[in-house]
């Protein structure tokens, strides 16, 4: 089918509208695309990771949850529900070391933002290389708690909330101030997230083999407009830093719904300088 100006709006397909793009960013030269899985790119390295904490891909706040079995569905009903909490610790600024977490609630129950309630079966994703309390939890709904009086609410320091542990609350329970319900959309990038994760091996993390890349794309105006950023293991042969660039074999990137295979380091790309600032080296 020919389109034309005057061609209804239901008859322009999805793949009519891509060409129409791709027809303008060839026309004034200046579009680029992100590398397709599977293709060889330029990629510099932004950290090496040795915690799956600290990888940052997708929803991480997610995937205890989804670790502890809650269902999409779940999200759905409205039924998990993010909160916070803090426990005391001397060596933070404010005295306090904050722990967020997401709590399953029963069918039928729903609490407005601000609650405090207790929650049970606290579970991480992964345990801690160090083995302290990892900062992002998922627990069970319990019952619904009273409110910190003024006293309590003091303790917390300037950083309003509630304290994770407190003295009259059994052991194994813990305290949490409630805000809204996660967005269900979240689980299908938090799924595709933990299965990346979860690929990782723990050999690999603690040889600082595992790390994040990423490159700058430009746009219509000229303009850095997106940056694909991947996780992806380098060869054994080879230990790479911060702001190295490599040769990298594009594959599912992180914050993505693609569930396909992880990207791969090929090899350092010793002839490419990576620039300075906060810029990144370009897709390609």
């Amino acid at each position: 089918m020919r389109l034309t100006p005057f061609t209804p709006a239901r008859a322009r397909t999805p793949a009519a509208w891509r060409l129409l793009a791709l027809a303008l960013c060839a026309a004034l030269a200046a579009c680029e695309t992100a590398p397709r899985a599977g293709s060889q790119t330029q990629a510099q390295v932004l950290d090496v990771v040795k915690d799956r904490h600290a990888v940052r891909d997708g929803h991480p706040e997610l995937y205890a949850a989804l670790r502890a079995g809650v269902t999409r569905r779940e999200l759905d009903e409205g039924r998990l529900v993010e909160g916070e909490c803090g426990v005391p610790d001397g060596a933070q600024p404010s005295g306090m070391r904050w722990h967020t977490m997401t709590v399953l609630l029963p069918p039928g129950v729903r609490l407005p933002s601000g609650s405090v309630a207790d929650v049970r079966e606290l579970r991480a994703a992964w345990p801690a290389p160090d083995g302290s309390v990892p900062a992002r939890l998922h627990g069970v709904y319990e019952s619904t708690a009273t409110v910190l009086g003024d006293a309590g609410a003091a303790a917390l320091g300037p950083r309003p909330g509630t304290r994770c542990q407190v003295p009259d609350a059994p052991s194994g329970r813990w305290r949490v101030a409630l805000r809204g319900p996660v967005p269900a959309w979240a689980f299908d990038f938090a799924e595709a997230g933990l299965r990346r994760l979860d690929a990782l091996r723990d050999s690999d993390l603690a040889a600082g083999r595992v790390l994040r890349l990423g490159c700058q794309l430009k746009v219509l105006d000229g303009g850095d407009w997106y940056a694909p950023v991947w996780v992806a293991t380098a060869p054994d042969t080879l230990r790479l830093k911060p702001g190295e660039v490599v040769r990298l074999r594009a594959g599912a990137e992180a914050g993505s719904k693609d569930t396909g295979p992880p990207a791969e380091v090929l090899e350092r790309h010793s002839g490419v300088a990576a620039p300075g600032g906060h810029a990144l080296v370009r897709c390609g």
